[in-house]
């Protein structure tokens, strides 16, 4: 471990965007250390990810989902020992110029969570779909009505985040295999985990289609608002999270 931050790449049939993410990464020259987690790709992912010797490409064997994928990350920071992770998109949506603010935040001690937002300054919002935005309205409003705080850009895939964070999650039970979002940030606001969103330019995804893509918003937003409500009653029935948090 050559640096303090692991960027965190969950990939899946991404052959035609990783190449591009990763030279990106690696021509900001930043104090960063690249880790590709390949989620069971049916596609060349992994073969593109692996041609660039500084990245560590970790394979899962089958789809297992974007949280397994990112858990697995958790996982490999835990047992390496880095301090700070930064979880980004393998479609190119993300910005490396993002990351120095990310990064700083991080270091200078005192919060959690760094979520790059696109809504924090008028220069990093892109214009969404109709039903992803409506989404990112209503979910932006459910958080702020269950736990009382303003998160501008609650479906942002840019995170960086503490070990007091990434290894409460790297166990196996505690994080959601399948899209982790919402739910989990609501989960962290309970567990009084300290939030902060800084400004991220993000881009449409460069090629292939998203999980997102057409109705797809609408069924992933049910099962969303099921997870959140899952999230409440578990958090009203144990105090493990409070209690992880304040130790």
């Amino acid at each position: 471990m050559d640096n303090r931050f692991l960027i965190v790449i969950p990939a899946f049939n991404e052959e035609d965007n990783i190449g591009t993410v990763l030279e990106g990464l690696l021509a900001a020259k930043l104090p960063i250390d690249i880790l590709v987690v390949n989620d069971g790709s049916r596609d060349r992912t992994e073969e593109r990810a692996r041609r660039y010797g500084e990245v560590v490409v970790l394979s899962h064997p089958c789809n297992l989902g974007y949280g397994a994928a990112l858990q697995t990350g958790y996982k490999y920071a835990v047992k390496t020992g880095y301090p700070y992770i930064i979880q980004f998109d393998s479609d190119g949506q993300h910005s490396p110029q993002d990351l120095p603010a990310i990064m700083a935040e991080l270091a200078r001690g005192g919060t959690d969570i760094v979520m790059g937002s696109r809504f924090v300054s008028k220069d990093g919002a892109f214009e969404t779909g109709m039903i992803k935005g409506a989404g990112i309205r209503f979910f932006r409003m459910l958080i702020r009505r269950l736990t009382g705080k303003r998160i501008s850009d609650p479906t942002s895939g840019l995170r960086g985040v503490s070990s007091r964070v990434f290894s409460y999650y790297s166990v196996r039970d505690r994080f959601p295999a399948d899209f982790p979002d919402a739910d989990i940030l609501i989960q962290q606001i309970l567990m009084k985990f300290s939030i902060k969103e800084v400004p991220a330019r993000m881009k449409q995804r460069e090629a292939g289609v998203s999980m997102h893509a057409g109705f797809k918003p609408a069924i992933y937003m049910c099962q969303i608002l099921l997870s959140i409500l899952v999230v409440l009653i578990r958090h009203k029935m144990t105090r493990e999270e409070v209690a992880y948090a304040n130790g």
